[in-house]
């Protein structure tokens, strides 16, 4: 074994141990590369979205979990990341307040349609959101 070794791979949590930040952000990012691309008006719309529900975090962590969670859902299949996802939702529900949790709700419609255009695979996570978060997310489909 080196004393220099280069074994500096981020861990990634698994989402019974994230953090609130992580596990939203890692929602956030499934959101926006559903439809297989990210657009520049769901990442800024996902920075504002953390910094209202996060101030006290930084924007650097913030981007690193954010890094993190397109590693993550870039190698899972399909099947894997709906349990993924299930995962990542109820560890939100665990870890947030219910104000901070009904807050979630308007931004993720926000992602959802920043890019002009409602893809069937953005709304399956609004759906999956609304039943384990128990909130109503109100998304213009006809964008």
């Amino acid at each position: 074994m080196s004393l220099f070794s280069s074994n500096n791979k981020p861990i990634i949590n698994e989402p019974s141990d994230m953090s609130p930040l992580e596990s939203v952000t890692h929602l956030f990012a499934a959101i926006q590369i559903a439809d297989q691309q990210g657009s520049y008006e769901e990442k800024e719309s996902w920075v504002k979205a953390i910094s209202k529900l996060f101030p006290e975090h930084s924007s650097d962590r913030a981007e690193a979990f954010f890094n993190q969670a397109h590693t993550v859902l870039a190698s899972q299949s399909s099947s894997d990341k709906q349990n993924y996802l299930r995962s990542i939702l109820e560890r939100i529900r665990s870890l947030l307040s219910k104000e901070k949790i009904n807050s979630i709700g308007p931004m993720i419609a926000h992602i959802v349609e920043a890019d002009g255009i409602v893809m069937t695979s953005e709304m399956e996570i609004v759906y999956l959101a609304e039943e384990i978060l128990g909130i109503k997310i109100s998304v213009d489909e006809d964008q």
